[in-house]
């Protein structure tokens, strides 16, 4: 009845290819020969496909905990709008559905987030966005679900943390608590007090950062030390420019008075010494020594008043004058004039080092001024904050007093949800972890499948057609189902058709029955 396969996999394809060919069908047996004939291929293409899906799944599906924290919300003796309910205006389930609403707004979870930070819901600092993926991880994490016709609402937060789920669910339940009374009661007295805490300080900080401030750039007051670096820089660029006068001047006195100097000799002649005074002295002496031993007339005394005479004449003449030894000395103008040259080199080497030392200060005064500049903006910052963080804290009191005054006519009107108890740490996890290999499995095993089929039928089928000769067109075996014998069949068409009729088509079971 139908035809038989062995193990053998050229044989199978063989034998089933002219099955098929013979029926010009291809039926469910074939496809389990198909299948079979290919179970090496299958079992690979499986193992790797199902190996790499178990190993994701492993790895990469996380299990998460379930934190629940269970609200009940009082309808009875308490003056807030859940209230309403008793008198028709608001039925249960409208209550409910706002105070649902209110849990899950995103206004909570942004207080939450704030309370508790974003490496709290992440599991680690340190990232970029922190908080834009923070606040998707509570949105997607967050549940609220409550009972028909109860008034219990049971929040839930999933996590891949048991601490996390519960530490989230609590900051979220607390903002919620908080922000109920702000939006019901419109005074907020908790978060005013909270606030007004957090205002002073950061007042106080912000004061301890502006004395740090200055105590490390060395500085008492800034606007003071800025103002008064700027004014010595005024101060001694005008003595500075009276000290290079000064100097230009002594130095201009001293190359005057060397230039007198040089032109002034350092010696001059104090007398001359020659021996023709000496000789008409000794004449002179010689002849008052005759003159006491002889006669005015007498020949000694005549001939010694011929000589003096002669060099009485001589002398007259001039012929001695600048002759013999010459005596000279120091010239006392120029001492006069080279002490007042010392006094004056002196008075300009003191104004020259006026000059640099009133440069060295000018450059100090603006090095002072070029390191304050850019700590101006700093300072600035600084002293705004103080005014805003001192408007802060002085407009959250203010608000803090009145708050206070208004609560006191309204204490409890918000207080109508009770906790029954704070979220735990959940001590089992649920994980996707056995659906995920369930479904690589499953997956695994029909692509294996699908694969393996087309891999057999393409063997068995495909590649045996093309390697035979296209036979000529087949005749029906009866004459009588051959047709009208006036219709030749048209030889442009026929080699398609037989091609087309080799081919084996899925049938149904009730087909191959037939």
């Amino acid at each position: 009845m139908t035809t038989s396969y062995s193990n053998q996999g050229d044989e199978l394809q063989s034998s089933g290819h002219l099955s098929a060919s013979s029926r010009g069908q291809l039926d469910l047996f074939d496809v389990i020969a198909l299948a079979w004939s290919e179970r090496g291929f299958i079992v690979l293409v499986f193992a790797i496909l199902f190996a790499a899906g178990a190993t994701a799944s492993v790895l990469l599906l996380k299990p998460s905990y379930q934190a629940h924290l269970p609200l009940i919300v009082m309808l009875e003796d308490n003056a807030a709008p859940a209230t309403a309910g008793l008198g028709g205006a608001f039925m249960l389930d409208q209550i409910m559905q706002s105070e649902s609403e209110l849990l899950n707004s995103e206004a909570v979870r942004r207080r939450a987030l704030a309370s508790i930070g974003p490496a709290a819901v992440l599991g680690e600092a340190g990232l970029i966005n922190a908080e834009p993926l923070a606040l998707r991880a509570m949105r997607e994490g967050f549940t609220v679900t409550r009972a028909p016709n109860a008034t219990v609402l049971t929040a839930s937060y999933n996590a891949p943390s048991a601490d996390t789920s519960a530490r989230v669910l609590n900051a979220i339940v607390d903002a919620y608590l908080i922000f109920r009374e702000d939006v019901l009661v419109e005074v907020g007295f908790e978060g005013l007090v909270e606030r007004r805490r957090a205002a002073d300080l950061a007042l106080v900080q912000t004061q301890n950062a502006l004395d740090e401030f200055l105590a490390t750039n060395d500085l008492v007051s800034f606007a003071a030390d800025q103002a008064a670096a700027e004014a010595s820089v005024a101060t001694l660029q005008d003595r500075l420019r009276t000290a290079r006068v000064d100097r230009d001047a002594a130095a201009a006195g001293v190359t005057a008075l060397g230039t007198r100097i040089s032109n002034v000799p350092s010696q001059i002649e104090l007398y001359t010494e020659n021996g023709v005074t000496s000789t008409l002295l000794d004449l002179r002496a010689e002849r008052a020594r005759l003159l006491s031993r002889y006669q005015p007339t007498a020949p000694a005394v005549i001939a010694i008043d011929r000589e003096i005479a002669a060099m009485t004449a001589f002398i007259a003449t001039g012929a001695p004058a600048g002759q013999g030894v010459i005596r000279t000395g120091l010239n006392p103008v120029r001492q006069a004039m080279e002490t007042d040259l010392a006094v004056r080199q002196t008075n300009a080497r003191t104004a020259a080092e006026r000059v640099i030392e009133l440069e060295r200060q000018l450059r100090t005064a603006r090095a002072e001024i070029a390191r304050l500049r850019p700590l101006e903006s700093e300072f600035t910052l600084l002293t705004q904050s103080i005014t805003a963080a001192t408007s802060a804290a002085a407009g959250l009191a203010s608000q803090e007093a009145a708050a206070a005054a208004r609560r006191s006519g309204t204490a409890g009107a918000a207080d109508s949800v009770r906790v029954f108890e704070r979220a735990l740490p959940p001590f089992q996890a649920t994980s996707m972890k056995k659906l995920g290999i369930i479904a690589s499995f499953v997956i695994a095993l029909g692509t294996a499948m699908f694969l393996g089929l087309i891999r057999g039928y393409w063997r068995g089928y495909i590649d045996a057609r093309a390697a035979r000769p296209v036979s000529a067109p087949r005749q029906p075996s009866n004459p009588a189902q051959s047709g009208p014998a006036s219709v030749p069949p048209n030889p442009e068409i026929m080699p398609a058709i037989d091609e087309l009729a080799d081919l084996p088509v899925l049938a149904r079971i009730g087909d191959r029955a037939a």
